[in-house]
């Protein structure tokens, strides 16, 4: 079974060192993974979405969710600050409420990162700016 976004970096923040952490983090290593460390800790991304947590309800006994937020990374688009026409024209209450139904499709855990992420600041204490620059420094050269 494929590893969600969360129960990787839960894996990372887990390990005793910071050089396993990195080893963890370079051992899922791949877009999906990058995408997420970099919408939460690039200033250059800025969201166009109100700070903390919306309401929503969290999924659960859904068969293989795991994989979804992955899926979804592709429409990260709509929430964040841009030049595509979609995004220009869609209206704050919808894009709230698109946000909030992915939420809702997604792993709880994927939920709970993706809500970091646009408040820029991760749900694990030693995933910080400086270690992802440290193990991923061609993702954070511009920042």
């Amino acid at each position: 079974m494929r590893k969600s976004i969360y129960e990787m970096l839960e894996e990372a923040d887990k390990a005793k060192t910071k050089a396993e952490k990195q080893n963890v983090l370079r051992k899922y290593s791949g877009a999906p993974l990058k995408t997420v460390l970099g919408h939460a800790f690039d200033p250059r991304i800025k969201w166009l979405l109100p700070e903390g947590e919306p309401p929503y309800k969290p999924a659960s006994g859904q068969a293989d969710i795991q994989g979804q937020f992955v899926a979804e990374l592709r429409r990260l688009y709509l929430f964040i600050e841009g030049n595509q026409p979609t995004q220009k024209n869609l209206k704050q209450i919808r894009r709230e409420q698109l946000f909030i139904d992915m939420l809702e499709a997604i792993d709880p855990g994927d939920a709970k990162v993706l809500i970091a992420m646009k408040d820029k600041k991760l749900p694990f204490k030693s995933i910080t700016k400086k270690l992802v620059a440290e193990t991923f420094p061609n993702l954070s050269k511009d920042w």
